[in-house]
């Protein structure tokens, strides 16, 4: 597959198709045409996906460049990029839930947590739904094993999300991270 490079943004002008905005211009609202879905990027695995009336986030990390994100066991990973868009910016009001693939430092960071309404649903492994209720006080936090589904509604819209299989690092190494799940909506 050959490599795209998206062209880069020139200030006040809209995006390119297909390339997320500046840093710091937040998304254009509304919905997208019916069975169409608006996909943002806004970096590391963290989208924003809107289709009808409905909008998630997933793997929320807002972490600035050059910031660490703590992967535990003393283990750190340095942001190299500038997210598309800060915590700040997101259609607080608007989002239905978060689908966090795992809850480690890079998917999951210490922005999103002051960030997010504690409020908001969280779609995620059992693991990681026990730390966000009991250590986060994301209260709800639902926790689905492989092939779980959980179904999200907003008007007319409906999305289902299924628990996939994952693995998050091969051999021995998988013992040292937090169980992952993949995600079909």
């Amino acid at each position: 597959m050959p490599h795209h490079s998206p062209t880069p943004p020139v200030p006040g002008k809209p995006p390119e198709p297909g390339n997320p905005p500046e840093p710091g211009n937040p998304p254009t609202p509304g919905k997208p045409p019916k069975g169409v879905a608006d996909i943002q990027f806004i970096g590391n695995a963290t989208l924003l996906i809107r289709y009808g009336d409905l909008t998630l986030l997933t793997d929320p990390n807002f972490l600035h460049r050059g910031q660490r994100a703590h992967l535990g066991y003393g283990l750190v990973s340095r942001r190299v990029t500038e997210p598309a868009l800060d915590v700040t910016e997101l259609p607080h009001g608007d989002l239905d839930a978060v689908v966090l693939s795992h809850l480690h430092g890079d998917h999951f960071d210490r922005v999103a947590r002051r960030g997010l309404d504690r409020g908001l649903p969280f779609i995620t492994t059992p693991h990681g739904s026990r730390l966000l209720k009991g250590l986060y006080g994301f209260r709800r936090a639902a926790g689905l094993h492989t092939w779980q589904r959980y179904t999200v509604y907003r008007g007319d819209s409906t999305v289902r999300v299924t628990a996939l299989p994952g693995r998050h690092a091969p051999g021995s190494a998988r013992f040292l991270l937090p169980p992952v799940m993949g995600s079909l909506l």
